[in-house]
């Protein structure tokens, strides 16, 4: 619905099916169907009746339209970070099984590539523990051991407190981007938020530190 409405904003100022197709990456005959409800109820029921071709032709045109789809999407998490993250979050509610076993078979159909990120996460790991003092080391396994034990523990990105099963100890500024090993780089979060963050940097996330 929010693809239709600003290809209608763009309509009332007078710009063709083409034009706006281009601004939003994708067809003029696209927008046409999207603003015209006879043709968008016209080819809704042709989508039900031919399913497979709708698809291969979905496919084939973003196949032959990588930029523009390339630019829209772009755009478009730019524009609705707010909807995206929070779509995001319900997903992983109602969907964790589906998600743990999308993970899991992954794994299972990639094993090299599993291997090379977990090895290269652990690399990541031994370089910044170079120079590590005793005690800091002593320090990184107290949050761990919390993060698995400790009967109340909050999310340091929402707050709430997270069951035991749903604790992830995070990176707060990512390994990838230069963080370290550290306990001051250390906090635990539930699951949701884990995945939600990602290896984003604490300011794509609103985090000041």
């Amino acid at each position: 619905m929010k693809r239709i409405e600003e290809a209608q904003q763009l309509r009332d100022k007078s710009l063709s099916y083409s034009a706006i197709g281009r601004t939003l990456g994708v067809s003029g005959e696209t927008v046409s169907r999207w603003l015209n409800p006879a043709v968008r109820a016209r080819y809704a029921g042709w989508r039900a009746t031919h399913r497979a071709k709708a698809i291969a032709c979905s496919a084939v045109y973003r196949a032959t339209h990588k930029a523009e789809v390339k630019a829209y999407k772009a755009a478009y998490c730019t524009t609705h970070k707010k909807e995206i993250k929070t779509y995001g979050a319900a997903y992983c509610v109602t969907h964790r099984a589906e998600a743990v076993a999308r993970i899991a078979a992954w794994r299972r159909e990639h094993p090299g590539k599993n291997r090379a990120f977990n090895a290269t996460r652990r690399a990541l790991k031994r370089g910044t523990l170079i120079g590590v003092t005793i005690g800091q080391l002593a320090e990184i396994a107290e949050i761990y051991r919390r993060s698995q034990e400790d009967p109340k523990v909050r999310c340091y990105l929402c707050g709430t407190l997270i069951p035991i099963g749903h604790r992830h100890v995070d990176h707060i500024m990512p390994l990838s981007k230069g963080g370290a090993h550290r306990p001051s780089n250390l906090a635990v979060a539930c699951d949701k938020c884990n995945r939600s963050k990602h290896a984003k940097l604490p300011e794509d996330i609103g985090l000041l530190l």
